[in-house]
């Protein structure tokens, strides 16, 4: 018995007589509807709690506790990937850490629903048994309640959110969350699961994705630790930025954390500026192989680690391409695990180039997904342009991993 069925039978009138029908609480719709609900109110609580508590350490000019709740959940729908209206301005960037934090929220959401729910039964649409997807349906349509409420929340206070935009969070997380959920379920039942959640793809498209979504991870990676050490390296102009905004108690935490919740996206500006395209701080202050355009910035003390005003030298171009093409170097030979060793070169090649279309594609849509707006004007488009950040990735890794294919061929001709 897991724990939400132990506090879930606490409840009164949750026995089960002898005899008698299974409980309302027993596996099955409800019991995964009050679950989505629990779902989602625990999502919320991660962003609207620290919300709450920096308000009540110092609110604005006396505003009453109902516009923090408010604000925090406007913050939550944001962190899903909703966009915020802040006066004229539109305020679109989604903290990816946050982001994934919400969606593994949710994946534990949907597999505690999924708990000893019968996959025996008729298939529902082709893909799952109907008490399985019974199951999936109510814990979607309790997640669906929060965020309903958190928008009629988050529309009475100063950002209101785009209403198309809550397809992010009441959709595209909860989506991820069951994704990953199923996948687990399908390990345990593949005969009647895995194989209907196989996506239909060539074989050797499929042999691939395996090692790109690994390559997507080590490219995040790097990106991690080149912000790091320009964050170290520049510390006395981050320390500078941080003493000017003159934070202080709970507003210093709130600063932070949502600083830690940007990093990944910050890791996808880093892999774009390796690829060629680079990426833009405000209109006007870009950084690119060509070097670093000046411009006023925004208060945001880790933007003070950008490298000062200059332009680089050709090397910087090459040394990111390098670096690229070690990475695609590993994703080629890490895919070449999935063939047969006496495959065809041919076949060897379409793997390592579905590996690299997928770890762009991946990297790609984690930049669309956080988003480029900060506000208007000068602000209305940062970060990197998603489109010609896929298409430069995915030719960059090539340059690395043709070779190691080319090569693997070689050995065997020997």
């Amino acid at each position: 018995m897991t724990v939400v069925d132990r506090l879930l039978s606490a409840l009164p009138g949750t026995e089960e007589p002898a005899g008698e029908a299974p409980p309302p609480w027993a596996p099955g719709w409800r019991r995964s509807a009050v679950i989505g609900v629990a779902t989602g109110l625990v999502s919320a609580l991660l962003v609207v709690g620290p919300v709450l508590l920096t308000w009540r350490a110092d609110p604005l000019g006396g505003s009453a506790t109902g516009d923090a709740l408010a604000v925090g959940s406007s913050l939550w729908l944001l962190a899903g990937g909703a966009h915020l209206v802040a006066g004229t301005a539109t305020l679109a960037f989604t903290p990816l850490l946050a982001f994934g934090v919400l969606v593994l929220v949710a994946r534990l959401g949907a597999r505690e629903a999924m708990v000893s729910v019968s996959t025996e039964g008729g298939i529902w649409g082709g893909l799952l048994p109907r008490p399985l997807a019974a199951a999936v349906g109510a814990w979607w349509g309790g997640y669906v309640l929060v965020v309903a409420a958190g928008w009629v929340l988050a529309a009475r206070g100063s950002f209101p959110p785009l209403v198309w935009t809550l397809a992010l969070p009441a959709v595209l997380v909860p989506l991820l969350g069951t994704g990953l959920a199923l996948r687990a379920v399908a390990a345990d039942d593949p005969d009647v699961v895995g194989a209907r959640l196989t996506p239909r793809l060539p074989e050797t498209v499929r042999r691939g994705v395996a090692a790109g979504v690994a390559g997507a991870w080590v490219l995040v990676a790097v990106g991690v630790l080149v912000v790091l050490g320009a964050v170290v390296l520049g510390w006395p102009a981050v320390a500078a930025v941080d003493h000017d905004l003159g934070s202080s108690g709970a507003g210093t935490w709130m600063l932070d954390g949502v600083q830690v919740a940007a990093l990944p996206n910050l890791a996808v500006w880093v892999v774009s500026f390796l690829a060629g395209p680079g990426f833009s701080v405000v209109e006007g202050a870009s950084v690119t192989w060509s070097g670093v355009e000046s411009g006023l910035l925004p208060l945001v003390p880790v933007l003070g680690a950008l490298p000062q005003p200059q332009e680089f030298p050709a090397a910087v171009g090459v040394v990111g391409v390098l670096v690229l093409a070690v990475v695609g170097g590993w994703v080629a030979r890490r895919s070449l695990g999935s063939v047969a060793r006496l495959s065809r070169v041919r076949t060897k090649l379409a793997v390592a180039l579905s590996a690299c279309a997928t770890t762009a594609v991946l990297v790609g849509l984690l930049d669309a997904v956080g988003g480029g707006s900060l506000g208007q004007f000068r602000l209305s488009s940062v970060g990197a342009p998603a489109a010609h950040l896929t298409l430069a990735l995915f030719l960059t890794l090539l340059v690395g991993a043709v070779p190691v294919v080319l090569r693997d061929a070689w050995r065997l001709r020997r």
